[in-house]
């Protein structure tokens, strides 16, 4: 069950109070009968559908990383999420707290860390991502990652931490790299209408280039991802 909690006016002595909406992704300590409304994209699948469902776990979701450094997104766009986590998210507050579940020696690997442009950067994160309508020809600012708010994805391996981001433009940064304050009109349009939105995986230059393990095992896990509308 999605938890809102709708903002009330409250007068007393002429003053107005009013309190903030929020609203979760998934009652995860409650979780509904059914499958999870958020999926788990990766590049490279050889099958019909290019996104796996992400699995229950007690009091939230998880999902396996491949062997490959493929996994790209965990994400949603599912439309009960209407109003809430899609749809209009100007001026909202973000806030994830993830994880990992690893063996001992696992190492976190990403697309193209041994090419020159990788920055010199050896690690893998984790950060907010939206999307708008992305149907028609391609512009870069369809697409924003959050930008420098991230995790590096072997911290987690001392538990879990919580992302805090705001819907503004100098916290978001789109397809080439340009912030929102580059392109204010676009990045406002974009937060107007968010049809995808959720978490990015990736490392060295990039925030979507895709993340795997090698040497072992390990698993994302995603406890909360919450929306917030300031007072």
């Amino acid at each position: 069950m999605k938890k809102l909690f709708l903002g009330f006016l409250l007068s007393i002595s002429m003053t107005i109070v009013t309190v903030p909406v929020r609203t979760s992704a998934e009652d995860f300590e409650n979780p509904k009968a059914g499958a999870v409304k958020w999926k788990v994209i990766d590049y490279n699948r050889i099958t019909t559908h290019p996104a796996r469902i992400a699995d229950k776990i007690p009091g939230g979701i998880s999902f396996g990383f491949l062997s490959t450094p493929d996994t790209a997104l965990l994400g949603t766009s599912h439309p009960s999420y209407r109003g809430d986590l899609i749809g209009d998210m100007a001026g909202k507050h973000l806030s994830a707290t993830v994880g990992v579940d690893v063996t001992p020696d696992t190492l976190f690997t990403f697309y193209g860390q041994g090419d020159p442009g990788g920055c010199g950067v050896g690690n893998a994160y984790v950060r907010f991502y939206f999307s708008t309508d992305t149907s028609g020809k391609f512009e870069e600012t369809d697409y924003w990652w959050s930008n420098p708010v991230s995790v590096n994805l072997d911290t987690l391996r001392a538990g879990t931490q919580t992302l805090n981001v705001d819907m503004n433009p100098a916290s978001w940064s789109d397809y080439y790299g340009h912030f929102g304050t580059t392109y204010p009109v676009q990045f406002a349009a974009a937060t107007k209408d968010v049809q995808f939105i959720g978490l990015s995986f990736g490392g060295g230059c990039f925030f979507e280039n895709g993340v795997g393990t090698s040497n072992g095992t390990g698993s994302f896990k995603l406890m909360d991802f919450t929306a917030t509308t300031a007072p």
